[in-house]
């Protein structure tokens, strides 16, 4: 259910709202089930709320409003659009927090490097080309290689020691922390993005997405479509 709920996410929010991703991007989950999707509604929140999500309220407060979703409606992840960063010393102490990081140069490529967390480890790595990868540099020791199976904690270290490369260096020109992990803290940097957005199934054949559009670290509006399965 996970992986078509991603699938059907990313092509509806490129379908809907317009790819905020770049071509290297477009691979973030493949699409398990082929079935066409159809858009049955569409509404445009910009006073009071949905979902215990208020507009006006600050990114913070709206952060713990989504992640109270996790065990009422089985939100367990939160996509960022624009949450990049162009120095790795950015990302200190934050990559724990996502769960799908991108690592290319400023125009995409398909060297660029896709790297997937889960619990709190490497999941799975792929090469915006597709290529899956154990390791990424691939002929690099343990302690200059992500590997599938490490910790989060230990990835800035080992991307510091990458970055240090010259024949990697352009590979870190753009990162994008495109997915949050709900049951991580929030990360300040969320609140400079112009919106996130999750969707989730209310029943067999209907699917809502919720799209949360902010302005100066607030919820300016939210954004609700339903589509039909």
């Amino acid at each position: 259910m996970k992986n078509l709920l991603y699938g059907l996410l990313f092509s509806l929010i490129c379908t809907s709202v317009g790819c905020q991703l770049e071509r290297a991007d477009e691979s973030i989950a493949p699409i398990i089930d082929p079935k066409p999707v159809v858009l049955i509604e569409r509404d445009s929140i910009s006073a009071g709320g949905y979902l215990g999500i208020q507009t006006a309220e600050s990114a913070l407060s709206a952060y713990s409003s989504v992640q109270s979703l996790l065990k009422s409606q089985g939100v367990e992840y939160l996509n960022i659009v624009s949450n990049v960063a162009t120095d790795l010393s950015q990302l200190k102490g934050r990559i724990p927090l996502y769960s799908y990081i991108v690592l290319d140069q400023s125009e995409g490529t398909d060297s660029g490097v896709q790297i997937t967390l889960e619990a709190g480890m490497v999941k799975d790595l792929f090469l915006n080309s597709g290529e899956k990868l154990s390791q990424w540099p691939k002929k690099e020791n343990v302690k200059s290689s992500i590997r599938l199976g490490d910790d989060s904690e230990t990835l800035y270290e080992k991307l510091t020691r990458i970055r240090a490369m010259k024949q990697y260096a352009a590979t870190f020109e753009r990162i994008m922390m495109l997915t949050k992990d709900l049951t991580t803290p929030f990360d300040p940097g969320m609140a400079q993005s112009p919106q996130w957005y999750f969707a989730y199934t209310t029943s067999t054949d209907l699917l809502e997405v919720v799209n949360i559009h902010l302005q100066s670290g607030k919820v300016a509006y939210i954004g609700v479509e339903r589509y039909k399965k």
